[in-house]
């Protein structure tokens, strides 16, 4: 038993909850008012158990200030600002050294020694009879597909990573390449995938919280009218990731489409049918209080990122959803990053702001409604991210609430298109990205010329005497009220997936998603346009007309081996 760990995780628990409520649920914690725990008293009981899980997303969150900039600043839609100091910059002119804090893998791992201690004193609970079998999976579910997920960031920005399940105590002991060598990252994928996929297939449905009572959140904002909590992370569409990233693209779709259709027989009742056609589906029924689409007069597309955490109108959006407090460490570190209040270090790229001033409308007009006053508003002359401040008022400094929304429905949408895409499915992924399946197959959707197969057969009749699931759709950019972009017959495949790549800057800037999205298509095109990424990156520097900056950017990226940061435990 790894008891610092063990305490390090009770002690979490509160910050991940962040209500001094929680430290009244005595049949949760029952922590003794001392220092140190016997291992005879932790993990002892299914409560342990759910200490163990809750604790160890305390520590999970945060991470989030260095997911942020690690996908974000290391990509093209987001710059330092004149308070930066040398180590961000390091990392948006790809020049990171050894010693860059930001680029230490360290909190990382100390995430991932806290899992592997968990899932090692799960199974000896199960083997000692304190977990019955489905109390055990889905709790070992849970941190499994934690862990893997904290794993493929790691191969994501240092490329090949030292794979540990064992319940080291020191996270320096990694230091010793002989004990633990690095795993390639294609390597690294083949060994997360094999890990989740060997769950049982009835645990990877997202339904912990609602089949053990013992892991309900006591505090109603996270009660979900489904009964699922938004607060753990969703296990299909991340195995669906797994695949996008291993080139497994009809696997990943299949995976994607189960989701997208998770609310299809969720519910019965009158008032729940809107949620069937609106969960996970980027849709809009035209009424003031059912949609996400933005209008000049009323933009609740902004709700997602600031609405309360069980609005039902977010969550048909929101797919994973963790807390910040102002009275908790880690408090709200994005709030530090991104506000003029705050220490204001990052902020949007020349190049964000051009790509939404030069969206078309549906009326014909210029700007893309998402972008300032959105994502982003002016403060004199700065700049300022908002999707992480919009709940912040100089009136209440001390008010520092917020949500890191990890994922969500749009960013699936845009997968599920980009896989679909890879397989010939060039319209249908069309679809997605622009006005939606009704709009642009009328009815059903169809491959050369006959209703296509699962998971691509998606249904949008519209009649008096029938609705398909999908009728009420209406894709990313329609949504946006934005004009449709063209989907060409010539070079489909690379020309889609450049829209969709384009469309993703546009609805998911500043939220962590960028810079593993552009690797993913640069690996996957290394042989056929070696200097996308170069290219993509360097264009940042010459949209803020810092020619210096995207030549040595170019240059260094042109390099693979400069993808990816150095790996140095500190």
């Amino acid at each position: 038993m790894n008891t610092k760990l063990s305490i390090k995780i009770r002690k979490s628990i509160l910050i991940v909850l962040g209500l001094s409520t929680m430290a009244s649920c005595k049949k949760m914690f029952d922590i003794k008012p001392k220092d140190a725990l016997e291992s005879s008293q932790t993990y002892q009981n299914v409560y342990d158990a759910d200490a163990a899980v809750l604790g160890i997303y305390g520590k999970f969150v945060g991470l989030a200030d260095r997911y942020i900039l690690l996908n974000e600043l290391r990509a093209d839609l987001l710059d330092v600002t004149r308070n930066a100091n040398t180590y961000l910059r390091q990392l948006g002119t790809q020049t990171v050294v050894e010693d860059n804090p930001y680029a230490d893998p360290k909190p990382f791992y100390e995430v991932i020694l806290n899992c592997n201690d968990a899932l090692k004193n799960f199974e000896i609970m199960r083997s000692k009879k304190l977990l019955d079998n489905t109390q055990f999976y889905q709790r070992y579910t849970d941190i499994l597909f934690l862990r893997s997920w904290i794993y493929l960031q790691l191969g994501i920005h240092y490329g090949s990573v030292p794979y540990v399940t064992d319940a080291l105590s020191d996270v320096n002991d990694l230091k010793d390449q002989g004990k633990f060598p690095k795993l390639l990252f294609e390597d690294l994928l083949t060994q997360l995938i094999a890990e989740t996929e060997a769950i049982p297939k009835e645990y990877l449905n997202q339904n912990t919280s609602a089949a053990s009572p013992t892991l309900m959140l006591p505090m109603d904002s996270y009660v979900l009218r489904d009964g699922v909590f938004k607060f753990f992370i969703q296990r299909k569409s991340f195995l669906a990731d797994l695949h996008l990233w291993k080139g497994d693209y009809l696997i990943a779709a299949k995976y994607y489409r189960e989701v997208m259709e998770i609310g299809t027989n969720s519910s019965t009742s009158a008032d729940q049918q809107v949620d069937i056609f609106d969960t996970y589906r980027v849709s809009d029924d035209n009424s003031a209080d059912h949609s996400l689409k933005t209008t000049a007069v009323l933009n609740p597309w902004t709700k997602i990122f600031y609405g309360a955490l069980a609005d039902r109108i977010t969550n048909w959006e929101r797919m994973w959803t963790l807390p910040f407090s102002g009275r908790f460490a880690p408090g709200n570190p994005l709030l530090t990053l991104f506000s003029t209040s705050g220490n204001y270090l990052v902020k949007p790229s020349a190049l964000s702001m051009g790509n939404w001033n030069n969206q078309v409308r549906l009326d014909g007009s210029l700007t893309d409604r998402r972008g300032r006053n959105m994502s982003y508003g002016m403060v004199g002359e700065d700049p300022e991210v908002l999707k992480y401040t919009m709940n912040y008022t100089s009136a209440l400094p001390f008010e520092k609430t917020g949500v890191w929304i990890v994922y969500r429905a749009a960013v699936m949408h845009m997968r599920f298109a980009e896989a679909a895409n890879r397989l010939d499915r060039s319209v249908l992924a069309g679809a997605l990205i622009n006005a939606g399946i009704y709009e642009t197959f009328g009815t059903k959707s169809t491959y050369n010329g006959v209703p296509d197969t699962y998971p691509f057969d998606f249904d949008g009749t519209t009649t008096n005497a029938f609705r398909g699931n999908w009728y009420r759709n209406k894709g990313i950019r329609g949504r946006a009220v934005n004009q449709n972009v063209p989907i060409l017959t010539t070079n489909a495949i690379v020309d889609t997936e450049n829209k969709i790549i384009q469309e993703e800057a546009l609805e998911t800037a500043f939220e962590g998603y960028r810079w593993q999205d552009l690797l993913r298509i640069a690996l996957r095109r290394q042989t056929t346009e070696p200097n996308y990424l170069a290219d993509k990156i360097a264009a940042k520097f010459e949209a803020a007309g810092d020619g210096a900056s995207a030549a040595l950017v170019r240059s260094r990226l042109s390099n693979k081996a400069n993808w990816y940061l150095p790996f140095k435990l500190k």
